[in-house]
């Protein structure tokens, strides 16, 4: 065993220690809920400061929330002590810092890691034992002394808590191979770049060992005032969304913790995925509820989803401005009037047969677009459409149990009914991520400053971030080739170039599009064998079929499985948003247009593959990406549009 081995695997002693601690940790009750244990993410790394006394130095683990153990001091990621692990600090509290350490990780095990030294690079970044392949891996002590007791005393002030009774110890994990250390990762780039690299699984995984600054700064800003971020594709947008729920209900962070946060996203698959990194961050907490504009709306109106679509409609009728304002003043005036303040199905029916003495303080624009409702609450539920409008009247009628902050992923999607809605449910400050690039309709706002100037009473700051991590540069500049040249700037990708997007004229090809993109999802799975694969398409139902025809098993609302057991997401652009995959086959971009007038769901599922993107068209290609598919040089599969 070298010493990188011997090193790892005392790592992964502690934090076997410290995911044994979580097990063991106190559960927090909440009324009318059943307790659950916690369940958090792995360590995520290690700082070491210089001591107070020369020659002297000490050390503390990052990690998803505190412990304090004999031999073993981890700090909440969300504490003032680990804004010098995330930025580029030289000290904290006084102290010098010596290294940063941070870790590769996959599932709950440490797999790598990479040492950032401050200081000019030493024999050893922390003190560690030496033990050979069989010896057991003993607990460190923390260093004697005046200067490590005063530090402790510090630390464990600052974040007001307690040393918890060490749990019982749990086996030492002995590495198996050397293929985890395979890859170099000498610097903090390395690690990056093979963090990002490593296979995508279906769940969003916390990232605080390569959490950048920059985002690091937006995860932590000041929760009393409101937050818009613009970030292209691949900026990490969702990574800050689910990091910010997950800082603001932490009591170790400054400040008082927040009680009840709603992080808001697009679609139940959205919803799926982000959940793991939620919990990974803050444990099965109830403090962070995580859904859907589609389920919420659901919720609202109480429609079971079963018995509906499962995709949020994006092109709603035209509304009038005032509507909005007319629906509350409606609900006011109907409320001190009527019987049964609270039925949805008789207030519905009154708004829309309104008599003419009620119809007179409309403007006229918003009288006409009332009368043009369908007539009764049983017909307009079944269109998704009026769904924002429907569960805004039911908000105006039954008030729901406010949050104090709303986090909102994909925002520049949202109608106007449905932001209503969110600030009926906000008595706090909000936190908007998006890009106006990738809008599916002209019918939402079309800047920022729009929409917060529709929201009252917050002071907004909006942000800009511009560089991408997620997918490699290849595919970023195919992708971008749909957005006009002024917004198309990005920062080199830490993954590279990567592969060149392949092309397949199904034409050309003499076959069906259907069985091509299976074809390819099987060439795929060979090619990513433990990565995800996606099919994404307003066609995806198509595809599907072709695929139980070829014996191919649906398994849940997205996933098929095919003769060998590997499994593909199917899926349509508005399911695809804020998703991530190793490898994405496109589907005929020509219909991505469609009702909507804008590129911005075919950009976004161009978007969705971090290393491999594959394009199969029947149809001519719009063609701003014709013109970026002949300009292709690369030794994939290609066919001239």
């Amino acid at each position: 065993m070298d010493e990188k081995q011997r090193t790892l695997a005392f790592e992964n002693s502690m934090n076997s220690r410290y995911l044994k601690a979580l097990e063991t940790k106190e559960v927090h009750k909440v009324a009318g809920m059943r307790p659950r244990p916690d369940k958090f993410g792995p360590l995520a790394g290690r700082v070491s400061l210089q001591g107070e006394k020369p020659g002297t130095f000490e050390d503390y683990y990052i990690g998803p929330t505190h412990v304090n153990l004999e031999g073993l001091y981890v700090v909440s990621w969300a504490a003032p002590a680990a804004a010098v692990f995330f930025g580029s600090s030289q000290e904290w509290d006084s102290q010098k810092i010596r290294v940063r350490r941070r870790f590769v990780k996959r599932i709950e095990r440490l797999t790598n890691y990479s040492d950032e030294w401050v200081v000019p690079k030493e024999k050893e970044a922390f003190p560690s034992p030496k033990p050979t392949q069989t010896q057991a891996l003993p607990t460190p002590a923390r260093p004697s002394g005046p200067s490590a007791r005063s530090w402790l005393a510090k630390a464990q002030a600052k974040q007001k808590v307690e040393l918890a009774s060490p749990p019982a110890e749990a086996p030492t994990p002995v590495p198996d191979s050397t293929s985890h250390l395979s890859e170099d990762v000498s610097t903090v780039d390395d690690l990056l770049r093979v963090t990002l690299s490593a296979p995508r699984s279906l769940g969003l995984e916390s990232v605080l060992s390569t959490l950048q600054a920059e985002q690091y700064s937006l995860v932590t800003f000041a929760p009393d005032k409101s937050l818009v971020i613009q970030g292209h594709a691949g900026t990490g947008k969702t990574i800050i969304a689910t990091h910010r729920a997950a800082w603001l209900v932490d009591a170790q962070r400054t400040g008082v913790a927040h009680q009840r946060v709603l992080l808001l996203g697009p679609t139940p698959a959205w919803e799926d995925h982000v959940s793991t990194a939620v919990t990974e961050l803050s444990g099965r907490t109830q403090n962070v509820m995580v859904g859907s504009a589609l389920g919420l709306m659901l919720d609202l109106l109480d429609i079971k989803s079963e018995k509906t679509t499962t995709t949020r409609s994006t092109e709603t009728k035209p509304v009038p401005a005032g509507a909005d304002i007319a629906v509350a003043a409606f609900a006011d005036d109907w409320k001190r009037e009527a019987q049964h303040r609270d039925s949805l199905d008789r207030f519905y029916a009154d708004f829309v047969g309104a008599n003419t003495t009620i119809s007179a303080k409309l403007r006229k624009p918003v009288d006409a677009w009332r009368r043009a409702l369908p007539r009764d609450l049983a017909e307009a539920i079944l269109d998704p459409s009026l769904w924002p409008l429907l569960a805004f009247m039911k908000i105006c009628l039954v008030p729901a149990a406010k949050f104090e902050h709303v986090i909102v992923d994909e925002a520049q999607d949202l109608t106007a009914f449905e932001w209503r809605v969110l600030e009926a449910l906000n008595a706090g400050t909000w936190t908007l991520v998006g890009d106006m690039q990738q809008r599916h309709s002209q019918r939402t706002f079309k800047r920022w400053k729009d929409i917060s100037n529709w929201l009252t009473g917050s002071t907004w700051d909006e942000r800009t971030i511009n560089d991408g991590y997620r997918t490699t540069q290849a595919i970023t500049e195919f992708a971008a080739s749909l957005l006009p040249l002024i917004t198309r700037h990005r920062r080199q990708s830490p993954l590279g170039r990567g592969k060149a997007p392949s092309v397949i004229n199904a034409q050309i090809r003499r076959r069906s599009m259907e069985s091509l993109a299976l074809e390819e999802c099987q060439r795929l799975a060979s090619e990513y064998p433990v990565g995800s694969i996606a099919v994404i398409s307003p066609l995806v139902g198509q595809v599907a079929r072709e695929a139980r025809k070829s014996g191919w098993q649906g398994e849940g609302r997205w996933t098929q499985v095919d003769k060998q057991g590997k499994k593909y997401q199917f899926l349509t652009p508005e399911d695809a948003r804020g998703l991530e995959f190793d490898a994405v086959i496109v589907v005929e971009p020509a219909v991505f247009r469609a009702d909507t007038g804008t590129n911005g769901r075919l950009y976004t599922s161009l978007t969705r593959a971090n290393h491999e993107l594959v394009v199969i068209h029947d149809k001519p290609l719009p063609a701003a990406l014709a013109r970026a598919a002949t300009r292709l040089v690369s030794t994939n599969a290609f066919s001239a549009p």
